[in-house]
C-alpha cells in the first residue's frame, strides 16, 4: 500500500517567502524582456515620453517635424459612449502638441468643430514655417464631411474653418486624399469618382480665399482608370509632386508626377517591381533637392510587401529588395537630414502587431527590428519624423493594459 504525504500548511514566512521569488521572476523576465529591446534597437535608441493626454484609447495618431526640428503630434481619441437617437456611438476627441526643447506643449484644446461626433481619417502637414494644418473626417449623421483647421501662432489658437468643409462624393473623396501645407494654408490631393464615363479624378485643391471656394487644378491621373490613395509632398517653390495607385484593384500600378508650373509631369513609369500586381499604401517624401522617395505594398507571393524607391532625375532606383520577412501594413516614410530614408511599418505574428523600423544606409537596409514597448503587445499606426537633433522619431500606438496608448522612441542618427 502507497503511504500517502501530506504537504504542512505555509506559515507566514512561507507565504512571503513565495511571494518574494513570483516578484524576482516577474522581475527577472521585465529585465530580460528590456535587455533583448534594447539589443534589438541598439544603443542609439531611447523612449521619449508622450504628452500627458486622454486617458481613453488612442485611434489614430500623426507625427511631423517642422524645418527647425520641432515635432507636432496629433491624436484622434475615444471620448465616450453617446447616444443619437437611433443608437449608440463613440465619439472622438482631436488633440495637438508641440515638443520644443525638453516638453510637450498642447496647442489649444479639442480641435473638434462639433461635440460629441465620430471622427476618423486624420491628416496632418507642417507648412514651410512649421505651422501646423489638419484635416479630418467629422460625422453628421449618415454622412461625413472633411474639415480643416490651422494653428494661429499670434493668436494662440486654430482658425475656425467650419465654412470650409467638403462633403461631396463620399465616402470615396473622404478616404481618397492627401494633405501638404503652404503658407499656413491647406494643399490637398483629393479624389472623385466619375460615372459618365466611369472611372475616377485625382486633382490638386486649394481655397481660393476671394471667392471662398475650393480651387481644382488638371487632373493628374488617367480619368478613365479607377485611381486612388494619392500621396503628396511640395517642394521648396511650393510646387507639388504626387504618386499614387491606377487600375483595377488586382492589376494596378504606382505612378509618379511633378507639376512643372504649366502641367503635369511624368517621373517615369509603373514604380511596382511587378507591374500590373495588387498595389496599396503610397507613400511619398521630397529631399532637399526636390527629388521624391516613394514606399508601397505590393503582393509578392500572396503577401503585402513593403518596397521603396528613390527618383534619381531621370529613373527610378530601387532601394534594396523587400523590407521585412512578413505581410506589411501601415508603412510610414521619413527622410534624414542626408535625404537617406527611414521606413516604419507593421507585421503581424499571431494577430498581434509590431512596429518595425529600418533605414538606408546608402546601400543597403539596415533593419532595427521591432519597436513594441512590449513585443507581446498589439501595436499599430506608425509615424515618422526627424527633429533637431537629426534623430529619427518614431511614434505609434500600443496596447497598455487593455488600452491602446501613445509611444515614442528616439533613433540617433
Amino acid at each position: 500500500m502507497r503511504r500517502m504525504h501530506t504537504a504542512a500548511p505555509r506559515g507566514p514566512r512561507d507565504r512571503a517567502g513565495a511571494v518574494a521569488g513570483h516578484s524576482l521572476r516577474a522581475g527577472l523576465l521585465a529585465a530580460l524582456l528590456a535587455a533583448s529591446l534594447a539589443r534589438s534597437l541598439g544603443a542609439g535608441a531611447a523612449p521619449l515620453p508622450a504628452p500627458s493626454g486622454p486617458a481613453r484609447p488612442v485611434r489614430e495618431l500623426q507625427l511631423a517635424a517642422a524645418p527647425d526640428g520641432a515635432l507636432v503630434l496629433a491624436v484622434l481619441a475615444d471620448a465616450d459612449t453617446f447616444s443619437s437617437g437611433r443608437g449608440t456611438f463613440v465619439a472622438r476627441q482631436l488633440n495637438v502638441w508641440r515638443r520644443s526643447g525638453g516638453g510637450w506643449q498642447a496647442l489649444g484644446g479639442a480641435l473638434n468643430y462639433d461635440h460629441p461626433r465620430p471622427l476618423s481619417s486624420l491628416n496632418l502637414a507642417l507648412d514651410e514655417r512649421g505651422t501646423p494644418v489638419l484635416a479630418w473626417n467629422e460625422n453628421y449623421g449618415d454622412n461625413d464631411i472633411v474639415v480643416f483647421r490651422a494653428w494661429q501662432e499670434k493668436a494662440g489658437a486654430w482658425t475656425d474653418w467650419r465654412a470650409r468643409y467638403l462633403g461631396d462624393d463620399l465616402p470615396y473623396a473622404a478616404r481618397t486624399r492627401a494633405l501638404a501645407a503652404r503658407g499656413g494654408e491647406p494643399v490637398l490631393a483629393w479624389g472623385e469618382t466619375l460615372r459618365t464615363p466611369y472611372g475616377s479624378r485625382l486633382t490638386v485643391r486649394t481655397w481660393d480665399p476671394g471667392a471662398k471656394v475650393w480651387t481644382r487644378g488638371p487632373a493628374f491621373n488617367d480619368p478613365a482608370a479607377f485611381s486612388r490613395t494619392p500621396a503628396l509632398a511640395l517642394d521648396a517653390s511650393g510646387r507639388p509632386t504626387v504618386a499614387w495607385l491606377q487600375g483595377d484593384v488586382l492589376a494596378s500600378n504606382v505612378y509618379a508626377r511633378r507639376w512643372t508650373g504649366s502641367g503635369w509631369a511624368a517621373l517615369g513609369g509603373s514604380l511596382n517591381r511587378q507591374p500590373g500586381r495588387y498595389v496599396a499604401s503610397t507613400r511619398l517624401a521630397l529631399d532637399a533637392s526636390g527629388r521624391p522617395v516613394v514606399a508601397w505594398l505590393e503582393d509578392a507571393g500572396g503577401e503585402d510587401a513593403l518596397f521603396v524607391s528613390r527618383w534619381t532625375g531621370g529613373a527610378w532606383a530601387a532601394l534594396g529588395g523587400r523590407l521585412g520577412s512578413g505581410s506589411a501594413s501601415a508603412p510610414a516614410l521619413a527622410l534624414d537630414r542626408g535625404g537617406r530614408a527611414l521606413v516604419a511599418w507593421v507585421e503581424e505574428r499571431g494577430g498581434v502587431g509590431r512596429v518595425r523600423l529600418a533605414r538606408w544606409v546608402g546601400s543597403a537596409w539596415q533593419d532595427l527590428g521591432g519597436v513594441n514597448r512590449d513585443a507581446r503587445r498589439d501595436a499599430r499606426s506608425p509615424a515618422l519624423a526627424v527633429d533637431a537633433s537629426g534623430a529619427a522619431v518614431l511614434a505609434w500606438r500600443e496596447d497598455v493594459g487593455g488600452v491602446y496608448r501613445v509611444q515614442l522612441r528616439q533613433f540617433a542618427p
